[in-house]
């Protein structure tokens, strides 16, 4: 009985981590195929565009909607800074933009269309072939990456409500609901481990659709994952020059004082996200996270140049 029990774990655990494979595959899939063209539009204009602030928070957003990924994004931005391309000043608004710009994905998964996925997926293979030119492949295979999110995410949420009745699950859930700074510090850790804030949220998604966590739990959490996604920032600007490193530095201080500042403000923002998407815990999420994300960058844009100063004195030469 003790071995089924462990075998029917190690099942459910496989399926997951299945799930969460076709989940990044399918955003990896969206991303390499905008990644070449957006790359080369972005280095070009990007000079031109930046001395704007509000222009560079959208093309930050712009740039992250299609890549799916804000650290991908922002290591860009690092890059270009490390390569004096873009002036540090110029690259925190657009830093600020791919913070909004991921929380795209959440606000996708939130979207109930799981059921025609596999159509999606035949779709786009069937289609593949009638596009000669690589630049219109993008189009079957967006719709193989969106497919493949949505197969991936009903992996993972058929397999997490297998494990509803599980008491340790359960008593995690029920500890970390008492602790908003355990609940942030689990979100900073899951995404610290999994690189990836968007699968994280996904996953809090499909736990909060199928009751297995409060919405209220959620919340921290996924505030503690916005410090987590910085890791991959961080780690890439190791290899960057001395500015370079306190752009990606901006990145975390900015992420830092949010999460300081919604701290405070949780079950406010979790009233707010009830009463504009009741009896949605999915979209509850979601829209908690790009409120965070937008209040955060319209509070602290008017003082990027303080982040950039702030970043320069703890990284001095």
């Amino acid at each position: 009985m003790k071995l089924l029990k462990e075998m029917q774990y190690i099942i459910i655990l496989l399926s997951i981590l299945g799930g969460i494979f076709l989940f990044l595959s399918g955003i990896k899939i969206i991303s390499t195929s905008f990644e070449k063209t957006v790359s080369k539009k972005f280095k070009t204009t990007l000079y031109k565009l930046t001395n704007n602030k509000i222009v560079g928070v959208l093309l930050g957003i712009m740039i992250t909607g299609l890549l799916q990924s804000s650290s991908a994004t922002t290591l860009l931005v690092v890059s270009l800074v490390h390569s004096n391309l873009i002036n540090i000043y110029k690259a925190v608004p657009i830093i600020m933009g791919a913070n909004i710009g991921t929380t795209i994905t959440a606000q996708i998964v939130a979207i109930e269309i799981k059921n025609y996925a596999i159509y999606f997926l035949l779709a786009g293979f069937i289609t593949m072939p009638f596009f000669k030119k690589e630049s219109n492949k993008i189009i079957p295979r967006l719709l193989i990456g969106i497919s493949l999110i949505f197969l991936g995410l009903d992996i993972v949420s058929n397999s997490i409500a297998s494990t509803n009745s599980t008491k340790k699950l359960s008593l995690l859930i029920e500890n970390i609901g008492t602790n908003d700074a355990l609940g942030i510090f689990s979100g900073f850790l899951i995404t610290a481990i999994i690189h990836s804030s968007s699968t994280g949220i996904a996953i809090l998604q499909i736990m909060a659709s199928s009751n297995i966590i409060p919405v209220r739990t959620s919340i921290p959490i996924m505030l503690g994952q916005n410090i987590g996604t910085c890791i991959d920032t961080l780690i890439g600007s190791l290899a960057t020059n001395r500015t370079g490193k306190q752009a990606a530095f901006v990145h975390i201080i900015f992420n830092i004082i949010g999460v300081i500042i919604f701290y405070f403000f949780t079950d406010y923002l979790y009233n707010f996200v009830s009463i504009i998407s009741p009896n949605n815990p999915s979209r509850q999420i979601a829209n908690a996270h790009t409120l965070f994300n937008v209040i955060t960058t319209l509070l602290l844009l008017p003082f990027s140049s303080t982040l950039v100063n702030i970043s320069k004195k703890i990284l001095k030469e």
